[in-house]
């Protein structure tokens, strides 16, 4: 297995390397940060040639990206409201840069002396650099010089960002198998295939697909059942490849590579719905009920049982998962759209699913939603115990980070952005891959 090691916070890491490298190559001194309160550090100049501290100082602002610069359209970045009100509300001069590290480009501007030259931009807090005049290189020296304040001058910034933390129903995925294998097929259709791993009691085998005469799996075919479906050997090809893909079609086959990951490692204690989207938590045969660790040791039950008066069931109600896969910044996520499945004897669905669920969905309230998708966050990252149901372990073929948290801020006087301000500002699911979950029909 490897880490699925976010690409977003590497790049942010470039980002902040190559403004100490520039800083280097001019002889000043760089400090970073360790905590990234809306200033990533600060530079102190540097005379020349003695080497002298001079005590005049800049603050720095780092935003890296890893999409290219448009040649034939502007470099532009719109900043959060309260990132704005931090560095303007003070006398401390800073400096944002923004850099695309494979191409080697970097911009930057003095944030107070870009707003107080461009009003109308401040409305819509968006920056827009000038790629001649604005290249954060060894050119930018004598700007530095008269930018830079001396420390004892008491510099200061604003009040601080005040940020609330939003949970989200987004679970990253934090590891893959570093490879999957790709085989020419022996079969037709799913139908097909699914018969012979019946056939070879191989049915909770699912991390494969079908597409264009080619069996694509994360098991090894010559080491698993797997290998009646293939009609030659297989290849091994590096997960980052489909990964990080942008073809809409190796994206949607990827995708299902993950579902089917999914439902096979969380087999038997998750089945798949009729839908093929829904993922329920299984009854045990006697219809007992199911309860598991929760907030402040109180316990969720995750399977209940109805009865009549005369202890014939009337239904059962199964904690479940509406599971949708997503790309966000280079970065996979696990969607948990939470829902219930309503069966009749545990496995069959009810005829009366539709208004059993609507009628707790009227009940419910954002708390027991909220209960709802950190139950399945324990349950997929393993940290409850589900006894005779818990999965094989030997069958993790996913892991999972802790849910997605999305920063707010939280000041009296934010105001809210259009999605095309905050395209590029911070967590905006709008602003990525939403992929198609390629289920097989």
């Amino acid at each position: 297995m490897s880490k699925y090691a976010p690409r977003t916070r590497q790049i942010e890491r470039q980002g902040i390397a190559l403004i100490a490298t520039v800083f280097t190559a001019l002889g000043h001194n760089w400090n970073e940060n360790q905590v990234d309160v809306g200033i990533d550090g600060w530079v102190e100049l540097v005379k020349k040639p003695k080497r002298k501290a001079t005590g005049r100082i800049v603050l720095v602002q780092s935003k890296a990206t890893g999409v290219p610069f448009r040649p034939d359209a502007p470099v532009t970045y719109v900043c959060r409201e309260e990132d704005l009100r931090y560095w303007l509300n003070g006398n401390a001069p800073v400096i944002f840069v923004r850099s695309h590290l494979a191409s080697g480009e970097a911009y930057w501007v003095s944030v107070k002396d870009y707003f107080a030259a461009h009003p109308e931009q401040r409305a819509a807090r968006k920056i827009i650099f000038d790629r001649d005049s604005d290249r954060f290189d060894k050119d930018m020296d004598e700007a530095l010089w008269q930018l830079a304040r001396p420390r004892h001058d008491g510099l200061y910034l604003g009040p601080p960002p005040v940020r609330e933390m939003l949970l989200s129903n987004l679970l990253p995925i934090t590891r893959v198998p570093e490879v999957f294998y790709a085989a020419p097929a022996d079969v037709r259709t799913y139908f097909q295939a699914r018969g012979r791993l019946r056939e070879a009691d191989a049915r909770s085998l699912r991390a494969w697909g079908l597409a264009s005469d080619t069996i694509f799996t994360f098991h090894d075919p010559a080491a698993t059942a797997i290998e009646c479906l293939c009609a030659g050997p297989a290849d091994a090809i590096a997960t980052e490849e489909w990964a990080q893909s942008d073809d809409s079609v190796v994206q949607r086959q990827f995708v299902q590579l993950l579902n089917g990951a999914l439902e096979e490692q969380t087999w038997p204690a998750a089945r798949r719905g009729k839908d093929h989207d829904t993922l329920y938590i299984a009854a045990p045969e006697d219809l007992s009920s199911v309860e598991v660790p929760g907030r402040s040791s109180q316990m969720r039950t995750i399977v209940k049982t109805y009865r009549r008066d005369d202890g014939s069931v009337r239904y059962v109600r199964h904690l479940a998962l509406d599971r949708r896969f997503r790309r966000y910044d280079d970065v996979w996520y696990l969607e948990i759209v939470p829902t219930y499945f309503f069966s009749l004897d545990g496995y069959w669905q009810s005829k009366f699913a539709a208004k059993q669920l609507s009628g707790i969905k009227r009940i419910e309230r954002h708390r027991d939603v909220r209960r709802h998708v950190e139950t399945w966050s324990w349950i997929l990252r393993g940290e409850v115990d589900l006894g005779g149901m818990a999965p094989d372990p030997n069958r993790r073929l996913l892991e999972f980070g802790p849910l997605a948290d999305v920063e707010l801020d939280n000041s009296p006087e934010h105001e809210m952005a259009s999605p095309e301000e905050t395209a590029d500002s911070g967590f905006n699911v709008g602003s990525d891959e939403a992929i198609d979950n390629g289920k097989a029909a």
